[in-house]
């Protein structure tokens, strides 16, 4: 396996970890009691900026080169981007109902609740696919010349604006959304 590819997994498990915030916020809005915000938003905020600054651009590199070496495999899995914009547009949907609830904006739980699960249940699904059908067949169809195209690529991406500083930042955010969250699960336990 090569290392993006790892890497790519990594982040996978990273942001699943985040659904899982997500998903224990929305049990307790639920349940009529009021969720920590603050975590919901961090996690809305993470996920505005991280998947389109510094996971998706891994994929689409690495789609590229599948298409390019493979195209009838590439097309099996659809278009990467146009899943990613869709990302995006559920994920804007999601926030603006939580932005309308903190604005005490009518809006059913019930429809708050709905938006936020399709939201976590469409990235789980886009995460399964590339876990399951991109990352093997992108495995099997590129050489290691396409995988050493796409390190450099990778590597010239090290910027001062995009660079090592920007996915510590996005680490450390992720690291106090969860350091928030099990504060916020303590609390609600005394």
């Amino acid at each position: 396996m090569t290392y993006v590819v790892e890497v790519l997994r990594q982040e996978h498990r990273n942001i699943e970890k985040l659904l899982h915030v997500l998903e224990q916020e929305l049990s307790v809005f639920d349940r009529g009691d009021r969720p920590n915000y603050e975590v919901i938003v961090g996690v809305f905020d993470y996920f505005k900026d991280y998947p389109d600054s510094c996971h998706h651009p891994k994929e689409d590199m690495i789609f590229d080169k599948l298409k390019s070496r493979d195209p009838a495999a590439a097309a099996k899995m659809g278009d990467l981007r146009i899943e990613h914009e869709e990302e995006a547009s559920r994920l804007r949907r999601a926030a603006q109902a939580v932005e309308r609830v903190l604005g005490d904006q009518d809006l059913l739980r019930e429809t708050v609740d709905e938006i936020i699960r399709d939201f976590i249940e469409h990235e789980r699904q886009h995460m399964k696919m590339e876990e399951q059908i991109f990352f093997p067949t992108a495995l099997d169809t590129l050489q290691p010349r396409d995988w050493a195209d796409i390190a450099l690529k990778l590597a010239d991406r090290r910027d001062p604006l995009n660079g090592p500083d920007l996915e510590q930042k996005f680490g450390m955010l992720r690291r106090k959304i969860l350091e928030m969250e099990t504060e916020a699960q303590a609390e609600r336990l005394t």
